[in-house]
């Protein structure tokens, strides 16, 4: 066995000598390239680059993939930040303060900040990996389904009682996303739940669907002409600077410390991710923060900072599992197991005996690859602030038709498009309309693990293998969740049930999610009862419940403002076109064929506004075309996607 100090400096070789040090550069660059486009990923960008080294040796292979893994986060944050599209589901918590300051005329000390904060945040949790690697054994086994249910509960109770301005209608859009999680197969029976015979549901809604409907195409709609993030006042634009952001992180070291460590310790646990890491560290920031705390979610520099430094530090915790169990925490993780089986290496004692040295390459490339990234970030700040600049309805068609396009690529079927549509046009009804999405999003991407993990944790109490008063980490964790709850309650009752005043939109949107959540409850009463199990149905009902209150309170309150965010109809009119496209994409493509849709709506949106009639006209049809054209060229050569042939006939270049 090579001794471990003998070991991190053959490690820290392998990364520093040349050329070896290029490929973590180049991977880092790459990354987050690919991560600030929309519609790809980088789950995408991984699955290619497992192809292409297959070749290559394992040191290099190890440099890359571990710089692949630190190179897109911090430019998901840039995009939430900007344009309050996270760039990935870890992200989502940056947007709460972080759009908020870019909106305020600080976009570029809120991406300083970020950027400090993720550098900072990265050391910590390499350096804590490097010091839990002798002992992780006996902390990990700790860790069983209860404890990463408690942990995914803790995530979602500390998003709900932190963004408790409306406290009513976040716990609605969490049982709501919590019931749009459980779409695809029962865990325990495998019978397909609420698919209503599409075979492709069977698999769940995709996360990268949601996150580029719900966010990403939802903005995009309200992209239309005249919009623009940029405030022009010089008052409000004085005191950003990309030292402003470097400084206010130093100056709040205990918020860093906490929330690196809340990070790592999250990414430890297989299976939970930084997306809990970010909101678990926004919750301990505001209720831990001294001083005013309404601040937060209407640009804190300190919710920036908090997520920033826990997703950065739970990158090196979520190597633990890897290395020690071959127990991946994501797609990425998926991803470097598949690469360590590929390169015959074997994770678990291997890995931390004689192949130590190869675990400390891995280790030290993700450490360089976010310290690069936090440094081109600060060094990029200024230009990437100046995007806050776009005349935004000129780019909004573009973007979204990529969006569009792409996100059939992620799976090859047609049912993620749409669901992205469906996101969408949720998306925009709650975000016109005041309704909290964040918890929508933390309760979508947890759905999965509460369910999962509470269907083992159940059989295995009845089967007398779960001995609860064995488990200290989970009474720790139970009383965490605990806490938060008792904080939300009180300050409910100091404020009352709903603080911010109901809209007269509030009961129509209520009633409308009432319905949808009715369709699923007397479907799930109708089906079979191994598809539909007790938590689903009380889960329908409960969600049923609040839908109904929200409308009963909104019908019968006095304290009612006019339609939509600023006193505007319910849809603006020039929101209307884009909206109708959208919800009749899907139809076009099943008429149709993806490309020739593709040319439609672009043809139909540029022949909604702009020049002269007959200018438009001539633009539309030539736009359309050349989309159309361009689409096809990528299903064939690019995404070699074979896609149904759609109801009507058209001519085969058009399909």
């Amino acid at each position: 066995m090579i001794p471990y100090w003998a070991a991190f400096a053959e490690g820290l070789g392998n990364v520093l000598s040349f050329p070896n040090i290029l490929i973590p550069v180049m991977g880092t660059a790459l990354a987050m390239v690919v991560s600030f486009l929309p519609g790809i990923g980088g789950a995408s960008l991984a699955a290619i680059m497992v192809v292409i080294t297959l070749q290559w040796d394992p040191v290099s292979v190890l440099l890359l993939f571990g710089a692949l893994t630190g190179g897109a986060t911090f430019m998901g944050s840039v995009t939430a930040i900007l344009f309050n599209i996270p760039g990935n589901s870890a992200s989502a918590v940056t947007l709460i303060d972080g759009h908020p300051m870019a909106r305020a005329g600080l976009p570029r000390t809120a991406l300083a900040a970020a950027a400090t904060a993720s550098a900072l945040g990265s050391v910590f949790g390499v350096v804590l990996l490097m010091a839990l690697l002798p002992v992780m054994r006996p902390v990990l086994l700790e860790f069983g389904p209860l404890e990463r249910l408690l942990l995914a509960v803790w995530g979602l109770s500390t998003i709900i009682a932190i963004l408790n301005g409306s406290p009513l209608r976040a716990m609605t859009v969490s049982g709501l996303g919590l019931l749009l999680a459980m779409v695809g197969s029962d865990p325990q029976s495998s019978q397909p739940r609420w698919t209503f015979g599409n075979f492709a549901l069977t698999e769940g809604l995709a996360t990268e669907a949601m996150l580029l409907g719900f966010f990403t195409l939802s903005e995009l709609l309200a992209w239309r002409r005249g919009t623009d993030l940029h405030l022009a006042t010089n008052r409000a634009t004085q005191g950003d600077s990309v030292l402003a952001g470097v400084l206010a992180v130093l100056r709040h070291p205990g918020l860093v410390l906490r929330a690196s460590a809340i990070g790592t310790l999250v990414g430890v646990v297989p299976g939970v991710g930084g997306t809990v890491a970010g909101f678990v560290a926004y919750g301990q920031a505001v209720q831990t923060a001294r001083g005013d705390r309404s601040r937060f979610g209407k640009g804190d520099i300190r919710g920036v900072i908090s997520p920033e430094a826990a997703v950065d530090a739970k990158d090196g915790g979520s190597l633990l599992p890897v290395v020690a169990f071959g127990l991946p925490g994501s797609e990425g993780g998926v991803f470097l197991l598949t690469v360590l089986a590929i390169h015959g290496l074997t994770p678990g004692p291997e890995m931390l005996g004689p192949g130590l040295a190869m675990t400390f390459t891995l280790i030290m490339a993700l450490l360089l690859s976010n310290l690069l990234t936090s440094v081109l970030g600060l060094a990029l700040a200024p230009a990437l602030a100046r995007l806050t600049r776009l005349p935004l309805d000129r780019i909004a068609l573009p973007v979204l038709v990529v969006g569009l396009v792409t996100v059939i690529h992620l799976n090859g079927v047609l049912v993620d498009l749409h669901a992205a549509v469906g996101f969408a046009l949720l998306g925009y009804l709650f975000r016109r309309h005041g309704w909290p999405r964040v918890p929508f999003v933390i309760a979508f991407v947890l759905g999965a693990s509460i369910e999962a993990n509470l269907s083992l944790s159940l059989q295995l109490f009845d089967a007398g293998r779960l001995d609860l008063a064995g488990r200290p980490a989970a009474w720790v964790i139970a009383i965490m969740i605990l806490f938060s709850v008792a904080w939300m309650m009180s300050r409910v009752v100091r404020a009352g049930p709903e603080p911010e005043p109901l809209r007269r939109s509030d009961p129509l949107l209520a009633l409308g999610l009432a319905g949808a959540v009715g369709v699923l409850a007397v479907v799930a009463m109708a089906g079979p009862q191994a598809a539909y199990s007790p938590y689903a149905l009380a889960l329908c009902l409960g969600t049923l419940g609040l839908c109904c209150a929200i409308a009963l309170q909104g019908v019968a309150g006095r304290r009612l403002a006019r339609d939509g965010a600023e006193g505007g109809p319910v849809v603006p009119r020039a929101h209307r076109v884009p909206l109708a496209l959208m919800a009749a994409f899907p139809f076009g493509v099943w008429l149709v064929g993806l490309p020739l849709s593709t040319g439609l709506m672009v043809a139909l949106w540029m022949a909604s506004g702009g020049p002269p009639r007959w200018m438009r006209g001539v633009r539309a049809v030539v736009l359309g075309g050349a989309v159309c054209g361009l689409t096809l060229l990528y299903l064939d050569r690019v995404a070699v996607l074979d896609l149904p042939a759609p109801r009507l006939p058209v001519p085969l270049w058009a399909r």
